[in-house]
């Protein structure tokens, strides 16, 4: 069963990432480290959708093409090379 709910999660960080993390929080003025987490986690998945576009992209399948017309979830239209 799915919530909405956000999960407690306790992680380790070599002390160059925390310290790295905290002055991104302050920089960016977020309201907490795990905000910059979250960051983080975002900006993982757009690196893998952008991955995952460009392998599409590149299969060059007339059908898929059909289907993922139009659609680009937010991202500029392109090949994905750019994230890349």
């Amino acid at each position: 069963m799915t919530t909405d709910s956000a999960q407690r999660m306790t992680i380790s960080l070599p002390p160059e990432a925390a310290r790295y993390l905290e002055e991104y929080q302050q920089a960016h003025h977020l309201s907490s480290r795990s905000e910059a987490v979250l960051k983080a986690v975002q900006a993982l998945r757009d690196q893998q959708l952008a991955k995952d576009y460009a392998a599409l992209a590149r299969e060059n399948d007339p059908e898929r093409v059909r289907l993922l017309e139009g659609n680009t979830d937010g991202m500029e239209p392109g090949d994905g090379s750019e994230w890349l």
